[in-house]
């Protein structure tokens, strides 16, 4: 069902992370199955890890509901803040619920298990128990989703973020929780290389972009969530069948912003920092789940060589594409 290629580079080697080691690629043998969508695509590949391969079978016979909610997107884009939103409107706006219950509790991340070393839990195990309807967060790619997705058809929504916007925050997230030692630059060359953990980003969000209308996903956009968040919420709210008043949509905007959220520890993941401290033995420094959440703020960090660089990288991939990063 799947092959396997070991990355052996000396950049893969200086990317590694000692939260998960080494990489492989993991590619879809058989893709038959998989949406058609609106042009022919060669679903992409995902570099993930050792340990990944020895689930991937799991994963990809998980039992699939269509009161399903999955939550997709490539890390560091939006997907904290798009599982709030989303648990929300679709659980009558019951805020009392969400303070007491962990974000992670509510939308189980679902492959954590398969990629954190000496992860002391089962994640796929959590979603496989979890009281229905379920709300499951996921990082992989469409080749590498259960394959019951593409028959039960549950509820997808896809949140896609600027490269440079994201491959920045990434860096930060690689270094502060996955333990990452080596410099920025060889970071962004891992990126460029299609080296680092997940990636490819761009042929990521492509192939979600392609089977949107196919599979009724409701694809966003992290920089309308911060633009025009009021437009997005009544996005949502029709994909799920629900109206709330101007008042209740401007109390849920509230509660969704940056400031608000990096400061709720139900929800700002505050809790991964603490897992991974003791997993690893070490205090977390100067370091927040939630750390900017900024348009533009790679101008802040990349260097113009490297903003070119990114740019004809995204330019590439979406060279025969009608889908645009905002």
């Amino acid at each position: 069902m799947f092959s396997v290629k070991p990355m052996k580079s000396p950049l893969a080697k200086v990317v590694e992370a000692p939260i998960h080691g080494p990489t492989i690629e993991v590619h879809l043998a058989d893709t038959s199955y998989l949406p058609r969508g609106e042009k022919m695509r060669k679903p992409t590949h995902c570099v993930l890890t050792p340990k990944y391969a020895t689930l991937a079978e799991r994963i990809h016979r998980l039992p699939v509901y269509d009161d399903d909610v999955w939550i997709l997107s490539f890390p560091k884009c939006g997907t904290t803040w798009t599982q709030e939103m989303v648990w929300l409107i679709s659980h009558d706006l019951d805020y009392k619920t969400a303070s007491e219950v962990n974000l992670l509790d509510r939308s189980i991340f679902l492959e954590f298990s398969a990629f954190v070393l000496n992860f002391p839990g089962d994640t796929i195990e959590e979603v496989e128990n979890a009281t229905r309807p379920r709300h499951i967060q996921c990082h992989l790619p469409i080749a590498l989703l259960p394959r019951q997705i593409w028959t039960v058809r549950p509820k997808l929504i896809y949140c896609a973020r600027n490269p440079k916007d994201a491959t920045i925050s990434y860096y930060h997230h690689h270094r502060h929780i996955h333990g990452y030692q080596g410099s920025l630059q060889e970071f962004l060359d891992g990126i460029l290389a299609d080296q680092v953990l997940f990636g490819p980003q761009i042929p990521h969000t492509l192939d979600f972009w392609n089977i949107r209308r196919e599979m009724n996903i409701l694809f966003l956009h992290f920089e309308e969530m911060k633009t025009s968040m009021d437009a997005v919420l009544r996005r949502v709210c029709k994909y799920f069948n629900k109206t709330y008043t101007d008042e209740q949509l401007a109390q849920l905007a509230n509660h969704l912003s940056f400031d608000v959220m990096k400061n709720n520890k139900s929800a700002n993941n505050s809790c991964v920092l603490e897992l991974v401290e003791s997993l690893s033995g070490k205090k977390v420094e100067n370091f927040q789940f939630m750390r900017k959440g900024k348009i533009g703020s790679h101008s802040e960090e990349l260097t113009e060589e490297y903003i070119r660089k990114l740019d004809e990288y995204t330019q590439h991939h979406l060279a025969e594409s009608d889908f645009r990063f905002k």
